[in-house]
């Protein structure tokens, strides 16, 4: 009888000790994973800026936008489409002398 109950709770301890060590492994691939997604999501993110610029005569808003556009506005029809949106245009008339806001990716 001494010698089945020894070995049942052997079995027992070892059985506590799979579990533990099959936990752990479960738990540290789960963090290393979300941790390698968020480090490669942030590497290569780039943050929008905003900048105000002085808007010169015979300068067109076409103009302007060319000069912070980048691939990562899709194209210069949506971009401008940000920027009209950004200083509450609604048509690419502008003027000399006034400000405009121009968001701008940071390399």
């Amino acid at each position: 009888m001494e010698g089945q109950s020894a070995l049942l709770r052997q079995k027992a301890v070892v059985a506590v000790l799979c579990l533990q060590i099959l936990f752990f492994a479960i738990c540290s691939t789960v963090i290393l994973r979300k941790l390698s997604t968020q480090t490669a999501c942030c590497v290569d993110e780039k943050s929008e800026r905003y900048r105000s610029v002085r808007i010169y005569s015979g300068e067109s808003l076409w103009e302007i936008s060319s000069r912070y556009y980048s691939d990562d506005y899709h194209s210069m029809e949506l971009y401008i489409e940000r920027i009209m949106r950004l200083n509450h245009l609604t048509d690419v008339t502008i003027m000399a002398g006034e400000y405009l806001l121009i968001p701008y990716y940071e390399e």
